[in-house]
């Protein structure tokens, strides 16, 4: 993604036309009347959350809504921007046991509610009320009217996956005169983004259009260690989106929406940090504990005295661990385990070592292209997928909205039908260091042709597919009582691929002769570390709102959702046997029919029925200051409600699962929320606050649970998902917009989100730190911050000397507190500060803009995850160090635009 060139050429382009521009205007500015006297109200804000539109402050829900014009003012261009800029939001892009991070995982966690995987989520996506696969899709659609960020349970409205709440995001309308705009954007690092919207009637008063398009591209903020020519974290997306409007009659009126996007990004960019050391003799990795021992097997903790030459052997990966912790060998019993003291980190996270990370070894050669040509063991289509180290995605999204009004009766028929489509391919250098030093040891299947080296490169592959359809009836008359009662359906099917392609990329050997890779020779371990794995859901719900206005002040609102969610657990067919062979002994210690299950076939499958009630009570204190108070109940049944992966393992797996205390079936998460809060309009509208407090409990949380077994002396894995915790949360949540003058707009927004673990359990948390049972009672959930807030502040003012001109300053501050690792507490990441500085001139249509994108040069990392050093012989296939999600660093540029 080197784009010198073309960036030069469009800041020169921006750089000669505002010249142009700017000085052609020769009359001075007239001032604005009553500047500095007053100002005007803030401009109501309307939303959705309830399927209709009202003003955001006389909603009874916690909402965060940022407008189009907001998100262009704070130069938001991505999901991970947006995280930023609003409060008790979190973003991951680097997921436990992944060891990577990009935007293949985008794991949205609101209010402190961390999802359990990343095929499931607690916060679901919408694009005009439908629902979408992942964020990506939010993230493309190129200058949305609003964007909505509803907060607690809203299963009544927006169904599955509401669980901690929803993020809408709305279109925005065509005009009724043709017209649009046009964009560009280029800054350092070669970042250019260009975007261009049309829109108007194609037929007055009948169909309307609106059309956009946007390319964005940047390269990556660090350095390759492994090779200088190269920045890792390059990114580039391109989408388009299509609206299409019809008022057919008075009564009668149709949208149809349509998204394409693709995403086409180079390596990933991880920070590593290791607890062990590990150095290269004579070409063998040596793993070294900090007494100077050789680590020899984490899973049964075994070392030895180093061999010669160590103390004189490169180092390839640094030990960055401040600290000694008396783990146990399995972290499942604490009264039978061996207690096994390990390196690890105490307090803050070390900052990563530059001499040494992040780095990836991305070599392309004959091998790996023969291998990624390969279609026998991939999802996506070859043709389609990556054909190098990095990510290709691509997403297509379409809804048809259908509304008919019956005359003046009140009553409103909508249907909305929805299709998502999604696939990305992604492959990564899984190992994160630079492991060009040693020897390839792996066996040949032809002796020729391999690399000397040795490697670790891991392919990801998923598709997601989901159809919806939503019914839906509304009252809505002038009088004390409006209502809605609808059904819906949705389902969804996730077909996943992990494939180690190791074997065949350091071997000339293809995936139809796959080898073992691990020096041992043993025969366990081939190409396919994963598998295909299908996850099909598929959700039916009726659903209902009324809300009676008892007198002038005191409304009831009454909501709720029954809804059926059918969900299968599928036989992989990734593996070289085609399927998964439930034995005997496996069939009654799960409860599962013994037998071959082909890949795709069901194992198991059942149907879970809930009811999510949300009570709100509403009270107008005057007609600027409204209060309301609510109990809500959610449920999540996801991606890890059943654990079907480890049913085709050998006796040893079930046994270390059965000792795990895997089940197959898992409960679904429950919520139960609780909430107050105020919102209301002061000084004459220049002054508009919301407030809302909550606490709310959540059972049967689902937490990972991964240990090992030996296969002769190879450490094996074994995962899954079990119902381990329960937390009880509870939050502020404050928004302020003021206007002192018509010249100068602030805004301030802070959140505390505070948890409280009542009971939690996960072997891989204990096995590290030893913390057991009560142990993590009263701690904080990892990966979000407790306090975070954001404040900014806009001067605009006629220009001098030019006609119709102005000019703006702008500074944007967020801050977000530290993010605890894991449920022990023991180690986090400091807080983090962002400074957004922005200034430009507009004449007319046509405006300029430079902006500096974290001002200070935060490089404080935005999450972490536990992970691992891979080494050929696996002697730390524990956690053994951390992985970094690494920010954005300073950007500097100028957006040229011209409305029309």
């Amino acid at each position: 993604m080197h784009q010198k060139n073309r960036t030069m050429r469009a800041a020169t382009l921006m750089a000669a036309t505002s010249i142009v521009a700017f000085s052609s205007g020769g009359s001075m500015a007239q001032e604005q009347d009553g500047a500095d006297e007053g100002a005007d109200a803030i401009s109501e804000v309307i939303v959705t959350a309830r399927r209709r539109e009202e003003s955001i402050l006389e909603t009874p829900i916690s909402i965060s809504a940022i407008t189009g014009d907001d998100l262009q003012a704070k130069g938001i261009t991505s999901f991970n921007q947006l995280a930023d800029s609003v409060p008790g939001i979190n973003i991951s892009n680097v997921s436990v046991g992944a060891g990577r991070n990009d935007r293949s995982f985008q794991q949205i966690t609101l209010r402190g509610f961390v999802p359990s995987n990343a095929n499931s989520t607690l916060t679901a996506t919408f694009i005009n009320g439908v629902p979408v696969a992942s964020a990506t899709a939010i993230s493309s659609v190129s200058d949305p009217a609003r964007l909505e960020i509803l907060r607690g349970p809203q299963a009544a409205y927006f169904g599955r996956n509401t669980f901690a709440g929803a993020v809408n995001v709305v279109t925005r309308m065509p005009g009724d005169e043709f017209g649009g705009n046009v964009s560009v954007m280029a800054g350092t690092r070669n970042n250019l983004d260009l975007q261009g919207s049309v829109d108007g009637p194609i037929i007055a008063d009948k169909l309307g259009f609106r059309l956009n398009v946007h390319h964005f591209s940047k390269d990556g903020s660090y350095g390759n260690q492994a090779n200088p020519n190269e920045t890792l974290g390059d990114q580039s997306t391109t989408s388009v989106n299509l609206l299409l409007t019809l008022q057919a009659t008075e009564n009668f009126s149709a949208k149809l929406f349509g998204l394409y996007s693709e995403d086409d990004d180079g390596p990933h960019v991880t920070g590593t940090i290791a607890t062990n050391e590990v150095r290269v003799v004579n070409g063998v990795a040596v793993a070294l504990s900090p007494t100077g021992q050789q680590v020899v097997s984490n899973a049964t903790g075994l070392s030895v005295a180093p061999p010669a030459g160590v103390a004189t052997a490169p180092i390839i990966v640094p030990n960055r661990s401040n600290c000694l912790v008396n783990g146990l060998l399995r972290g499942i019993d604490a009264a039978t385990e061996a207690v096994v003291t390990r390196p690890w980190f105490c307090g803050t996270a070390p900052s990563v070592d530059r001499n040494f990370f992040p780095v990836q070894n991305t070599l392309e050669d004959p091998l790996l292209a023969r291998s990624l040509a390969d279609p026998r063991h991939r999802i996506v289509s070859p043709s389609k997928g990556v054909k190098g180290y990095g990510l290709v995605r691509e997403y297509i999204h379409a809804h048809l909205n259908l509304d008919y009004k019956f005359g003046e009766s009140g009553f409103l028929l909508s249907s909305l039908t929805g299709l998502n489509g999604e696939f990305y391919s992604e492959l990564a250098d899984l190992d994160n260091y630079n492991s060009t030093l040693i020897n390839n040891t792996s066996p040949s299947t032809t002796g020729a042709g391999r690399r000397t080296s040795w490697d670790f490169p891991f392919l990801v592959e998923r598709e997601t597919y989901d159809f919806s359809q939503e019914l839906r009836l509304t009252y809505d008359k002038e009088g004390p009582f409006t209502g809605v009662l609808g059904a819906s359906y949705l389902k969804t099917t996730i077909w996943n691929d992990l494939v180690n392609i190791q074997a065949e990329v350091l071997n000339a050997g293809g995936p139809s002769n796959c080898v073992p890779f691990n020096t041992n020779g043993n025969s366990n371990r081939n190409c396919y570390t994963g598998g295909v794995g299908q996850i099909p859901i598929e959700t039916n719900g009726v659903f209902f709102g009324a809300s009676y206005q008892f007198t002038d002040a005191l409304k009831l609102n009454l909501e709720g959702r029954y809804q059926r969610d059918n969900v299968k657990g599928i036989a992989s067919a990734g593996t070289l046997a085609g399927g998964s062979t439930v034995g005997a002994a496996t069939a009654v210690a799960f409860g599962i029919p013994a037998g071959f299950y082909p890949g795709g076939s069901t194992i198991v499958e059942k149907t879970y029925s809930n009811f999510l009630p949300r009570v709100i009570v509403q009270y107008d204190f005057n007609d600027d200051l409204m209060g309301y108070a609510s109990y809500s109940k959610g449920v999540n049944v996801g991606a890890g409600t059943f654990n079907t992966g480890f049913l085709a393992l050998n006796q040893d797996g079930i046994n270390a699962a059965v000792a795990l205390g895997l089940k197959v079936v898992q409960e679904p998460e429950k919520i139960t929320n609780y909430e107050v809060g105020v919102k209301g309009k002061f000084l004459d509208g220049r002054l508009t606050v919301q407030s809302a407090a909550y606490f709310a409990k959540w059972k049967d949380q689902l937490n990972s649970a991964a240990t090992t077994y030996l296969v002769g002396v190879t450490p094996t894995q074994v995962s899954g998902f079990l119902n381990t915790g329960d937390v009880e949360l509870q939050g502020l949540e404050v928004e302020l917009l003021a206007k002192p003058t018509n010249r100068l707009d602030l805004s301030f927004a802070a959140s505390l989100n505070d948890s409280s673990i009542k009971s939690f359990k996960n072997n891989v948390t204990s096995q590290i730190t030893g913390v057991i049972g009560d142990g993590f009672k009263g701690n904080q959930l990892p990966s979000s911050s407790k306090l975070s807030a954001n404040a900014g502040a806009q001067y605009t003012a006629p220009l001098a000397a030019v006609a119709d001109g102005q000019w703006f300053a702008r500074a944007d501050v967020s801050w977000k507190d530290k993010i605890y690792l894991d449920a022990s507490n023991t180690v986090w990441l400091d807080p983090r500060t962002v400074v957004n500085l922005r200034a430009g001139v507009s004449r007319g249509d046509l405006g300029l803009e430079v902006y500096v994108l974290n001002a200070f040069d935060d490089d404080s990392p935005t999450s972490i995850a536990s992970g691992g050093v891979i080494l050929p012989n696996f002697a730390l296939s524990a956690p053994s160090g951390l992985l970094l999600g690494l920010p954005e660093l300073r950007t500097v540029g100028a957006r040229l635009s011209y409305k029309f």
